[in-house]
């Protein structure tokens, strides 16, 4: 294997969002021995960024948006998959129509559009959502609404609203990609837009096949690279559908589930 793409929350970082220093240390070993790491999430792109040069993963770019986008840094994006600024616009309506009708129901929704993140209704869960990802979004409040693209956009409620609401979005907006990647949270992306085709990208720009990839992750949004990379790793703490695609189950997250299986795989005698 030449590659190896790797999903973040539940798999690489442990439940307090963090990465151990063995992992840190396995995943530099890897680099100087040339296999390539791309982390590939769901995260906001300036997100995913800030995790590679805690690791030291510098000069590569990694993958973002649940595979929308594909980035080095600000002036370095060498793959977006958007949705349009018409679709942003009747997300908002259709939002803020519902809240209407539900007052007092509440949902977070966030917006990513390249390396700007933008939240329209500053909530307890939004402030929750700042904490974890590390920096403040570049909009709070209504012009949150006034993105020309987006690469994702998520909302953040209690399961059963969310569901309704997504019943609501479907019915309006069937053209795109929507997933309850938690119970909690509802993920758009223009249609089409995968972790696994990000990997794809990925490996186009650098002349792989998508067989040198291992892919490791926990996650429903993971199951596609899991299941057509060379080798797919699933997390003990991850979906059932992630398992019942991978060919391997590692440990937990919070047992650097990630860093013992590169270390087995990579370093070991066979």
């Amino acid at each position: 294997m030449k590659a190896v793409a790797i999903d973040l929350d539940g798999t690489l970082l442990n439940s307090k969002h963090q990465i151990s220093s063995y992992t840190k240390n396995i995943l530099n070993k890897l680099d100087k021995n040339g296999i390539k790491i791309v982390l590939a999430s769901a995260r906001p792109i300036r997100s995913v960024l800030n995790i590679a040069s805690e690791i030291g993963l510098n000069e590569f770019p990694m993958i973002g948006g649940n595979g929308a986008i594909i980035a080095k840094n600000e002036n370095e994006i060498f793959y977006r998959n958007s949705i349009s600024k018409v679709d942003v616009l009747k997300i908002g309506e259709i939002l803020k129509e519902y809240l209407s009708l539900n007052p007092k129901n509440e949902i977070t929704m966030h917006i990513y559009s390249g390396f700007k993140w933008l939240i329209p209704f500053h909530t307890e869960k939004a402030k929750e959502e700042i904490k974890i990802i590390g920096f403040a979004p570049d909009v709070i409040g209504q012009d949150a609404f006034n993105s020309d693209l987006a690469e994702k956009i998520m909302f953040v409620s209690n399961p059963t609203i969310l569901k309704e609401f997504l019943n609501i979005f479907n019915k309006n907006l069937s053209h795109l990609s929507s997933v309850l990647s938690k119970s909690d949270s509802l993920e758009i992306n223009a249609i089409g837009v995968s972790k696994f085709l990000g990997v794809q990208e990925y490996a186009n720009y650098h002349k792989l096949n998508i067989s040198d990839f291992i892919a490791i992750g926990d996650g429903d949004n993971d199951e596609t690279m899991i299941a057509n990379c060379g080798y797919g790793v699933a997390m003990a703490n991850g979906t059932k559908l992630a398992k019942a695609h991978a060919k391997f189950i590692t440990e937990t997250n919070d047992n650097d589930g990630v860093a013992r299986f590169l270390e087995n795989y990579f370093f070991k005698p066979k």
